[in-house]
């Protein structure tokens, strides 16, 4: 999805959908996209009632949570971020994330290395957090959480990947559409720039023949 002609895989996008909304939303929320957003990749309005449906929603509400801020705020002891924006909002972005998500270790060499004073009460280690002791637990805790519409094979690595795009669309819905209607732009600028030139070496043929 990088680059000047990136886009988004639609079968990518709901495999990334089921991780989120079979894990991520456990406590966090999307609440800048609707199912009806799905559309912009490629989904069928049929294909995204039956998605929000086997929610218990309608495709037009938000991607909330079922948990409540005081439930979120007695296990964790602030509320989970929404995630809608997360990967512009990290510095590294989407790599940042997937790196994050397969970054938990319970390998207690590595937690004295690089914590001698021990995980704070209730954090988890994660090789990339900074500091290292995190608040959210491990969510993808083993493979085969989620089962695939394609088949594939839900390893913790591919769920993460797919996850990590599925986050990376959220944040930026509208970005197909706006690199093709910069794509337009560029190509009506060019054929306004030789019309341009055609025209002034026209007139100026004229002039300069007087």
């Amino acid at each position: 999805f990088n680059g000047l002609h990136g886009t988004y895989d639609k079968d990518e996008i709901y495999r990334g959908y089921m991780v989120a909304t079979n894990v991520c939303m456990a406590c966090h929320s999307f609440k800048y996209i609707s199912h009806r957003d799905l559309m912009r990749v490629g989904f069928t309005e049929s294909e995204v009632q039956a998605l929000a449906k086997a929610l218990n929603m309608t495709i037009d509400q938000k991607l909330l949570t079922a948990q409540d801020n005081e439930t979120a705020i007695e296990t964790f002891g602030k509320i989970p971020p929404d995630l809608s924006l997360m990967n512009k909002a990290r510095a590294g972005l989407a790599d940042y994330t997937f790196a994050l998500l397969t970054g938990y270790s319970e390998n207690q060499t590595e937690i004295a290395h690089a914590l001698p004073n021990g995980l704070p009460p209730g954090a988890a280690f994660n090789r990339v957090f900074p500091g290292h002791a995190i608040a959210m637990p491990n969510p993808l805790t083993g493979p085969d959480m989620v089962t695939y519409h394609d088949g594939k094979a839900a390893s913790v690595d591919q769920m993460a990947r797919d996850v990590t795009t599925f986050m990376q669309w959220t944040a930026e819905p509208e970005r197909v559409e706006r690199q093709h209607l910069g794509l337009f732009v560029l190509l009506y600028l060019v054929i306004f720039t030789v019309l341009l030139y055609i025209t002034k070496r026209v007139i100026w043929k004229d002039v300069k023949g007087h």
